[in-house]
């Protein structure tokens, strides 16, 4: 459940699909506008979109499209066949909602929205959300939660065929890293929750999320307590790959830079990359590598270091295998790459590692 504070409203939403309930985890998120939060873009007063009047507003199971041309999308977002009603909106921008002073509520239940913003795309898939003005006073707040929170077997249950249950969890985890500034532990926690996207992708035989291991042996000059990789990925072999996972980078429109010969990447990329170096040297000592071992059952040798950063609005597959050329069995991945690994379409060279 993602809690979110956009000054004026309070948005929650809940986010993911599984086979079999664990428990809701809550994420809390700010957001300076209420209107990006749904256009995914920018901030700026919509026109024209839908009006919300009023209270206690519902709409469900609709596609509604900011663009007419909607074939092309869903190569890149497949779960869009999902949804049987699209309404156009094309000819507005921004957000396809409108509040004004007296908009107290909305609620969406299996809803996608289309926005783009000249040649770039991006899809919100809602499975449920509620919107309240803040206004409405704690205790009416408190009620749409819970009332939320009751109808979550009535609005979460879905029936599926096919490949329908991969399309559905890959648009909630499109959604999640297309999501303007969500913190990367968020989109971690995501896939954490999702083990068959880590299983299936990555041909993972087990993995750790964010296992805390501390420095026990090193050459003096490390000031960390520990290292906090966010994956462990077990391989065939038994022993375990390290993984970082950063943010799509919507804000940049690549992720690489320089001409074909002086190839390389942004200073974003270039840390994680780093961080992962840092990794792997944690293992190369005998009493760190040990402590990982019998605290989690982690065995190194010759680790894959996966930085899994950026989209397929700024990852050009040609350009990143350039940028790696100094590196030794390090791989960069985007997530649209992931998720189409997932729902099992033919993917990029760039995600050759997993062959």
């Amino acid at each position: 459940m993602l809690a979110t504070d956009c000054g004026d409203y309070y948005i929650l939403e809940l986010i993911g699909a599984t086979k079999d309930f664990a428990q809701l985890k809550v994420k809390k998120h700010r957001e300076r506008s209420k209107y990006r939060y749904f256009n995914q873009f920018e901030a700026s007063e919509p026109l024209p979109p839908f009006f919300i009047p009023t209270e206690n507003n519902h709409l469900a199971g609709l596609a509604l499209s900011r663009t007419r041309d909607m074939e092309s999308l869903l190569s890149r977002f497949p779960y869009l066949r999902l949804y049987g009603t699209t309404l156009d909106m094309s000819s507005g921008k921004g957000s396809v909602f409108k509040f004004e002073n007296f908009s107290r509520s909305l609620s969406l239940e299996h809803c996608v929205i289309i926005n783009a913003k000249e040649n770039l795309y991006r899809c919100k898939s809602i499975l449920f959300c509620v919107v309240a003005h803040k206004s409405i006073g704690m205790w009416r707040l408190k009620e749409l939660c819970e009332n939320a929170i009751r109808g979550t077997v009535a609005h979460a249950i879905y029936t599926v065929q096919g490949n329908e249950e991969e399309l559905l969890v890959a648009g909630q985890m499109q959604s999640m890293y297309l999501f303007p500034d969500l913190y990367e532990t968020t989109i971690g926690e995501f896939m954490n929750q999702h083990p068959e996207i880590i299983k299936k992708v990555f041909d993972a035989m087990s993995f750790e999320y964010e296992p805390y291991l501390e420095w026990k042996e090193h050459d003096g000059t490390v000031q960390d307590t520990a290292i906090n990789p966010d994956l462990m990925i077990q391989r065939r072999d038994g022993y375990y790959d390290i993984y970082d996972l950063k943010t799509a980078l919507l804000q940049k429109k690549k992720i690489t830079k320089g001409e074909r010969r002086r190839r390389r990447f942004i200073d974003y990329v270039e840390e994680g990359v780093s961080q992962l170096a840092n990794y792997r040297e944690y293992f190369r000592y005998k009493q760190n590598a040990s402590y990982a071992k019998e605290k989690y059952g982690i065995e190194v040798k010759d680790p894959n270091l996966v930085l899994v950063v950026g989209s397929y609005d700024n990852s050009d597959p040609d350009e990143i295998i350039q940028a790696s050329r100094k590196y030794d069995n390090v791989y960069i991945v985007d997530y649209d790459t992931i998720c189409q690994a997932y729902i099992g379409n033919q993917v990029q060279a760039a995600l050759s590692v997993f062959d």
